[in-house]
């Protein structure tokens, strides 16, 4: 970025990108860094928000919302927010993060053009399309399954152990195969927009979504999650 430029676009990977929802979500003023909904994030002047003790050229990274007004992101706010849930459900995903990108790339292997599940709209490229959990929501599925393994402090998780890594991952290989398991059973995929998946209202933790006659841990010595 050269001086003097207002902001630059932030090119991201797909799990990079979740990555920033995420800490967004960690933010205690969470619902007023997304606004209407995320559009996408940028690199912008740290100057420009609400910190004036800053050297004119100082960057940071910044959010652009679907009605396109800029907001500082205040990552480093986000990141001092970990907690063990958020820690867990940064494990989850990563334990999925191939299965999302297998159900994309499956989308985009025919011939005839992908739409997006919530509007019909057609995407340009495979990249501008997001994997979203409709029904259940991902806030379900996550929750119902710590539930079942005692709650979110009962699982433990790897954050690099002084290493270099991105992210938390599950540290029990027992805990993780019953995930996958939970998750192959009923997580069900979706495509949408970058604006339809910023957009949608966090759910209610209830049993909407879940057939509460198959939720059970498939795992003998596991009570049921409903």
């Amino acid at each position: 970025m050269t001086p003097g430029t207002a902001s630059t676009t932030a090119y991201l990977t797909p799990e990079h990108d979740r990555m920033l929802h995420e800490l967004v979500d960690r933010h205690p003023d969470a619902s007023i860094k997304r606004g209407d909904g995320i559009d996408h994030f940028y690199i912008g002047r740290t100057i420009d928000g609400d910190l004036t003790t800053v050297s004119p050229n100082a960057t940071g990274i910044w959010i652009r919302r679907t009605n396109g007004e800029g907001e500082d992101f205040s990552y480093i706010t986000a990141i001092k927010s970990h907690t063990p849930k958020s820690r867990v459900k940064e494990g989850l995903r990563h334990a999925v993060a191939d299965r999302r990108l297998d159900y994309r790339e499956a989308r985009f292997s025919g011939a005839g053009p992908v739409l997006s599940d919530i509007s019909g709209a057609a995407f340009e490229h495979q990249s501008d399309a997001h994997v979203v959990y409709l029904a259940p929501s991902w806030e379900q599925l996550s929750f119902h399954f710590a539930q079942s393994e005692g709650g979110w402090e009962s699982i433990d998780i790897h954050s690099g152990g002084g290493k270099i890594q991105i992210g938390s991952h599950l540290l029990n290989s027992d805990v993780e195969s019953r995930w996958l398991a939970f998750f192959d059973e009923h997580a069900v995929f979706s495509l949408a927009t970058a604006s339809e998946s910023a957009r949608r209202p966090p759910p209610a933790l209830s049993r909407a979504g879940l057939d509460h006659r198959l939720i059970h841990d498939s795992v003998a010595g596991h009570r049921p999650i409903l």
